[in-house]
């Protein structure tokens, strides 16, 4: 089995198959970490080359689908994208109201030079 389309390898990998719990004295973890078994573990894009059986039968276990995997997760958060809070429209207005207020006090003032001056 090769994982060098995805790897970006330029020599097919070799993929044995997984452990069985009891030879590999792992009693009290079973639980899958993907890390301590990437050696066993076909990733999406893998070419498959060859294959041995094993007992004339190859089974395997799909671990994660859809938005799961790291290729969905881009995904969802392409077609999904978290809402984002612009503060620029809020600070922008508060910005244009500093100038509306400034400009108003620049009318004020104007006026009152030009009467006073007559």
């Amino acid at each position: 089995m090769c994982g060098f389309p995805r790897l970006g390898e330029s020599a097919p990998v070799t993929k044995t198959p997984l452990p069985d719990i009891c030879e590999a004295g792992n009693y009290n973890d079973p639980i899958f970490r993907l890390q301590d078994y990437k050696r066993h573990v076909l990733f999406c894009g893998t070419l498959i080359i060859q294959v041995r059986p094993y007992e004339n039968l190859v089974k395997a276990v799909v671990i994660r689908t859809g938005f799961l995997t790291t290729k969905g997760q881009l995904v969802r958060s392409i077609l999904f994208p978290k809402p984002v809070d612009f503060k620029l429209f809020r600070d922008a207005r508060r910005f244009v109201i500093c100038l509306v207020l400034a400009a108003a006090l620049g009318f004020v003032y104007t006026i009152t030079i030009s009467s006073i001056r007559g």
